[in-house]
């Protein structure tokens, strides 16, 4: 019997920055791909990373890796696209809100965007660049690709951080601890607390089961805890790159095996949780083929209020730029 070779998983990513090359750094120590692409208008320095990134390979348990500073047009035959760029004067100017960073990012998300498809690309996107949501929009009108196959990491470094935050109150591992942050990446986000468990144990009986061993404070200051602790980071060292970066290459894993894994993205919503025509987090099914379909919680009614405010903010955000877009 001849042996079939296995095919090659290719990600270009788009941006050099922290957090691109923090991306790059999981895909080759977590083996996630065999072909990685770095485009950045510094293309020294993104041939400087793909050789630094090369000489991690022969002391790390994972396969031969083919790295190296790229162009568009090696986008063609990629797996996945990773925007993680941001325009130069895309910066806090003292007011850490993501949407304030609109207008300075989408003329050249629209132009990245337009450079991948002129390739003749017809995988993935995966948006990581602020605000994530509305650029996810952005991309996805200026792709013409089908919506399920642009997808933003939305709210899934906030579920991450929620899950950590609990988790240090009760002293168990972040994995143990199971629920969704949604709606906006950004300060309209929050913790569907109805869906959040410890275990199989829903969080609230949990609470009223250990009120004596662990003090967890009110929803509300955790839910602001989640929010903030971004910028806190941000103050302290300039960028957050970890966090975000291990939750691009969670996705980019569960497309390129084709995992069928539930996570909180941001995905184009229509006609769910009386929401539509709007990219926001929402649990979705991720795979070979991008969003399968989203999942539809039971969430109380002011959780479906706090979505609500959310996606107007967003829908807002997106008819701003609109006619940008074209």
């Amino acid at each position: 019997m001849v042996s079939v070779p296995a095919r090659t998983k290719k990600v270009m990513i788009v941006g050099d920055g922290a957090v691109g090359s923090a991306y790059a750094h999981s895909l080759v120590t977590l083996d996630i791909a065999d072909e990685i692409g770095i485009i950045d208008l510094d293309r020294a320095k993104a041939h400087a990373d793909a050789l630094d990134l090369r000489h991690a390979v022969p002391y790390a348990p994972v396969a031969a890796k083919k790295i190296y500073a790229a162009d568009y047009a090696d986008c063609a035959d990629a797996d996945i696209v990773a925007i993680t760029a941001n325009a130069p004067a895309a910066q806090f100017d003292g007011e850490f809100d993501r949407l304030r960073l609109l207008s300075k990012n989408v003329a050249m998300m629209t132009s990245i965007t337009r450079s991948v498809m002129g390739s003749g690309f017809r995988g993935i996107f995966l948006v990581v660049s602020n605000p994530v949501d509305v650029l996810t929009h952005v991309v996805a009108a200026a792709s013409g690709l089908p919506t399920s196959r642009v997808i933003g990491t939305g709210t899934l470094v906030e579920t991450s951080r929620m899950r950590t935050i609990i988790a240090d109150y009760i002293d168990v591992h972040p994995g143990n601890v199971h629920g969704y942050v949604l709606g906006e990446h950004g300060d309209s986000a929050f913790t569907a607390w109805s869906n959040v468990s410890i275990g199989s144990l829903p969080i609230r009986q949990w609470m009223r089961h250990n009120a004596g061993t662990y003090g967890i404070a009110p929803f509300d200051e955790l839910d602001h805890r989640v929010r903030q602790i971004g910028f806190e980071i941000y103050r302290g060292k300039g960028n957050t790159s970890f966090g975000v970066a291990g939750g691009l290459a969670r996705i980019t894993t569960a497309v390129l095996r084709d995992e069928h894994v539930i996570l909180p993205v941001s995905a184009y919503v229509d006609d769910a949780y009386g929401l539509s025509d709007v990219y926001l987090g929402v649990p979705a099914v991720i795979g070979r083929d991008g969003v399968r379909e989203l999942v539809h919680l039971y969430l109380d009614d002011d959780e479906l209020a706090s979505y609500a405010r959310s996606a107007e903010i967003l829908r807002t955000g997106y008819e701003s730029v609109r006619d940008t877009v074209g």
